[in-house]
């Protein structure tokens, strides 16, 4: 399958996921894994970055109209966005440039220490603009450190099952 369409594959199987099974209204609980942040971690790196902008805008709209949110996951999916250039030499040191990186061919590690990076910079924006002040910052690293811890476990298991075999 080709990148495409094997992108808006996964959009909305992440994103039906995300909004009828992990909806945490409809669970009764505080906290719920936001698995679309793997949406970011598969975007190709080679696209243009008014591209990956667009598109990192447009999944973010999409999830607060679902959610009724107003704004903050366009906001925090605009800033991974943004930073993904950083996070992906941060995560894939030992490559020489960005241009040659293949995530499928790098090792599995580099893949979720780039997939741990962008979900605590995609949470840290998402808690920090949901609470607005810092007088509420007790509250803001409990539902940051509670929602990153379960979607990393979220993450890593869609990971874990969705890796190809060589």
């Amino acid at each position: 399958m080709n990148k495409p369409i094997s992108l808006l594959v996964w959009f909305l199987a992440l994103v039906f996921a995300q909004v009828f099974m992990l909806d945490p209204i409809m669970l009764s609980i505080p906290y719920s894994p936001l698995i679309y942040v793997l949406l970011f971690v598969f975007l190709p790196h080679h696209w243009e970055a008014w591209v990956i902008l667009f598109v990192g805008f447009f999944i973010g709209v999409i999830v607060d109209l679902l959610f009724l949110s107003g704004g903050i996951h366009a906001i925090a999916s605009l800033i991974v966005c943004f930073t993904r250039p950083l996070l992906m030499r941060a995560a894939y040191r030992e490559t020489i440039s960005l241009r040659d990186l293949k995530i499928e061919n790098e090792s599995f590690g580099s893949l979720c220490l780039y997939t741990l990076l962008i979900i605590l910079v995609h949470h840290f924006f998402l808690f920090t603009v949901m609470v607005g002040s810092w007088s509420k910052f007790g509250w803001l690293l409990s539902a940051w450190g509670a929602n990153s811890i379960l979607t990393i476990m979220a993450c890593f298991l869609l990971l874990v099952l969705t890796q190809k075999t060589k």
